[in-house]
């Protein structure tokens, strides 16, 4: 139990039961490959506000879309090619509701990463891009490696991140007691996708040693 809510809470570890498939192949007109996977999550318990014990039990049906392809750009690099990269994670929520501390009923989360190398694969930048829609939060990563030797390299990158928070409503059985005032009384907040760590930009240096 919460001592300064004076309620009780209960903790399980969940069975989920989960179907699901996957296929990759190459296609030849775009010399590009491809992969498809597809799950199926029966009665998972989502966070919903308008329950008293704020869950809801839904069904969540997840596609995921990849492609690559190392494509040339000779103006920047004559020498290798640029490995592109997508991926397209699409959720659908059987069930979803407005009180839902999830977004829904649809999610879609996208990545596109792209590297290549240079100085015969001593020098290794490369870029990730991170885009959540439904939450509008995301990321920048890039990082740049030189290696020195087969043991040795050091890596230099930033992790910028954006998101934002989202109103809900008010749940029926808070989690705390205290006295809501104030324009937003009767709303609960949430940060979704990547806002949770929106504030938490990085700039790294890492040095490895391999032995």
């Amino acid at each position: 139990w919460t001592w300064a809510g004076g309620k009780e809470i209960a903790l399980h570890y969940e069975r989920r039961n989960i179907l699901g498939f996957g296929m990759d192949f190459a296609e030849d007109f775009t010399k590009s490959n491809w992969g498809f996977e597809f799950t199926w999550e029966k009665d998972v318990l989502l966070a919903d506000n308008d329950q008293f014990d704020g869950l809801s039990e839904v069904d969540r049906w997840n596609w995921t879309i990849s492609v690559d392809r190392p494509t040339f750009i000779n103006f920047l690099n004559q020498n290798r090619t640029f490995f592109i990269n997508t991926q397209w994670f699409i959720q659908y929520v059987s069930g979803h509701e407005k009180a839902f501390a999830s977004n829904g009923p649809w999610n879609v989360l996208a990545v596109l990463a792209i590297n290549t190398g240079y100085f015969d694969d001593r020098l290794l930048p490369g870029m990730s891009l991170v885009y959540d829609f439904g939450s509008n939060s995301g990321a920048w990563l890039p990082q740049i490696t030189y290696r020195y030797s087969s043991n040795f390299s050091v890596t230099f990158g930033l992790a910028m991140f954006v998101g934002r928070e989202e109103a809900r409503p008010m749940a029926i059985s808070p989690s705390s007691l205290s006295n809501r005032t104030g324009r937003h009384a009767y709303k609960d907040f949430v940060e979704n996708g990547l806002s949770a760590v929106r504030d938490r930009d990085e700039i790294f240096l890492k040095v490895r040693y391999t032995f």
